[in-house]
């Protein structure tokens, strides 16, 4: 289906499609596009699979550095990702090399908190020896505060732990897992605890204030400029309950997911004698992925975020709001996206999401229409997708 531009009378919905279509994978461009193909290539993974890690890494390395800016509208850069594979499809081995970058960083980082941490211990034992008042003590305290864990990807939090995480330690997180169900499936995703998991994450999707209210002493939190990308890999029984389950469809989580589920290849993936570690196109991928993990991050003094701005171009501005009410359009009664409104509705703003992670990845300061165009590009495979999944679960 096609977004860019209003057309005259709905069309009639589209039939039952029961394989999926393929992955545009050139309209992640020329630096994320090219490692793609070569880790599904190389690694024996359908391009859908790779490009999903890729794209949610990007995003992850992305958010805390830019917003997208419209009309007084504030659109974080976080994406939340579901693929879908089976055992066995190694969803494990794309993963690692599209996250390697980040994992190389965050290992840094818990090196140098090990050792801030050892610093302000002894500065502590240094001054509880110290005959000085106790005023002055407090001062040299204050002089040395305690590090802050550097924890950025998390794989099976329990939702009070990320959101304590997010407002505590840093700012910016990813909650990764190639084996979604040790999330979904641990106690967060009880019955119990789903609906508040659940709100929290379209919270955070949302970039909206952490505000949570505690009677008990230090539970009470409030941290704004938070923000959190997501990316699941599920198993094809879990991901048929998730996308089924009705208290879920009805928070509205899915519609701000983009899902893929991808053709298995088994059979086709012979093995190939290529070091990716050693790939020129996975290699200029990496180095672009760590200098953003490198970057450092502009922070108010309340510890938030506070990313720079990312305008639209006046041409970029007139393509997004023709994808904006054209996918309105389709959305009504007859029209092509009824059975998908969830998708449809966070469509436009997902257009705008992933328009800003390419932008930032190729070093533009602002969006032109060929972003907005190859985010529409990636949107019309991910609705398509979600239409494809709403009718095979009926």
């Amino acid at each position: 289906m096609q977004l860019r531009e209003v057309q005259g009378p709905p069309r009639p919905l589209l039939e039952q499609q029961i394989m999926p279509l393929p992955y545009p994978v050139e309209a992640l461009g020329d630096l994320l596009a090219p490692a793609v193909e070569r880790m599904a290539d190389v690694i024996g993974v359908p391009c859908a699979m790779a490009a999903q890690s890729v794209l949610a890494t990007a995003a992850l390395a992305s958010q805390a550095h830019a917003n997208v800016h419209l009309d007084g509208r504030i659109y974080p850069l976080s994406l939340y990702l579901l693929t879908v594979a089976c055992s066995g499809d190694r969803k494990s081995a794309v993963d690692h090399i599209a996250l390697q970058a980040v994992r190389d960083w965050e290992r840094q980082q818990w090196i140098a908190y090990g050792e801030q941490l050892k610093a302000h211990r002894a500065a502590m034992s240094l001054t509880a020896r110290s005959p000085t008042s106790k005023k002055s003590a407090q001062l040299a305290l204050d002089a040395q505060p305690k590090p802050v864990q550097p924890r950025l990807l998390s794989a099976e939090p329990t939702i009070e732990g990320l959101v304590k995480s997010l407002c505590h330690g840093l700012p910016s997180m990813g909650l990764f897992s190639d084996e979604g169900g040790q999330f979904l499936g641990g106690s967060t995703m009880c019955k119990d605890n789903m609906i508040k998991a659940i709100t929290h994450l379209s919270t955070l999707w949302d970039g909206s204030p952490i505000d949570r209210s505690r009677a008990m002493a230090g539970e009470s939190l409030r941290a704004y400029d938070r923000r959190l990308s997501m990316h699941l890999m599920l198993q094809p029984r879990l991901a048929d309950r998730l996308l089924q389950d009705a208290d879920i469809k009805d928070q509205g989580i899915l519609g701000r997911c983009l899902i893929s589920w991808p053709e298995r290849l088994v059979r086709q993936r012979l093995y190939k004698a290529i070091d990716l570690t050693r790939d020129p196109k996975v290699h200029l991928y990496q180095q672009r992925i760590a200098t953003l993990m490198q970057k450092p991050w502009s922070r108010h003094k309340d510890g938030g975020l506070n990313p720079v701005t990312l305008e639209l171009s006046p041409r970029a501005r007139e393509a997004w709001i023709a994808i904006h009410d054209t996918i309105e359009c389709e959305s009504g009664e007859f029209g092509e996206l009824v059975n998908v409104q969830a998708a449809a509705g966070k469509a436009a703003a997902n257009v705008l999401r992933m328009a800003g992670v390419i932008a930032v990845v190729e070093e533009c300061s602002a969006l032109e229409d060929v972003h907005i165009e190859r985010a529409s590009t990636l949107m019309d495979y991910y609705l398509a997708e979600n239409q494809r999944l709403t009718e095979r679960n009926r």
